[in-house]
């Protein structure tokens, strides 16, 4: 079994329990909650991909601006930005749904 099937096990049956444990869960309500789930994934990936396009874009220019000064473009390559897009997905989320939602 390879780590990903681990993993999404895992995550399976902690969400599992949770639910069940979880007073006053409505059932009917998971499906509402996985699509909002899915969108607040989107939301993040597209920031994600933002934040890499303009890093990228930034990481080229300096290289042209001054051709001494070399950054790599695997300063791109860090979880960091990763959970800070994350994050920039779910304020944009929540924002964007108002406080009514």
């Amino acid at each position: 079994m390879g780590p990903t099937l681990l993993f999404l096990g895992l995550a399976g049956v902690t969400s599992l329990v949770a639910g069940l444990l979880m007073p006053g869960a409505k059932r009917p309500g998971l499906g509402r909650a996985g699509l909002l789930a899915l969108e607040l994934v989107g939301m993040s990936a597209l920031f994600l991909v933002a934040n890499l396009l303009l890093g990228g874009a930034i990481v080229l220019a300096i290289r042209l601006v001054w051709p001494p000064q070399f950054v790599s473009i695997y300063v791109l390559n860090d979880l960091s930005l990763v959970a800070l897009s994350l994050l920039q997905g779910a304020l944009f989320f929540c924002w964007r749904r108002g406080p009514t939602d």
